[in-house]
């Protein structure tokens, strides 16, 4: 039996996979601490854990996944999230903008 296809404007990732993604790997890599050998194996390894949590518990919940396609889109985010180096400006950074619908929600207007 084949998955259903996907609704017209839903994207791979939920826009909050996308942030969590973005999110966990800049707090980890993207704010230039300096990380010996051991310390670097142990970030990763803890970017990666914690990208995976969330990611799959927002595809499940909000995403409307199975459990099987939640668990593989937290594998590839957390890859993501799991590497030694700041994805946001990278061409990874904006495949993931663009697989959550990141880049085109409308911006918040300040003021009423």
């Amino acid at each position: 039996m084949s998955e259903p296809a996907a609704a017209p404007g839903r994207e791979f990732f939920h826009p909050l996979s996308g942030v969590a993604i973005l999110g966990i790997d800049w707090l980890f890599f993207g704010l230039g601490w300096e990380f010996g050998p051991v310390s670097l194996a142990l970030a990763c390894a803890a970017s990666f854990a914690a990208c995976f949590a969330v990611v799959r518990r927002v595809q499940l919940r909000y995403g409307g996944d199975t459990p099987e396609r939640a668990r593989w889109k937290a594998l590839l985010g957390a890859a993501a999230a799991g590497a030694p180096f700041a994805v946001g400006g990278t061409i990874l950074g904006g495949a993931i903008l663009a697989l959550s619908g990141l880049r085109r929600r409308p911006r918040l207007s300040r003021g009423a």
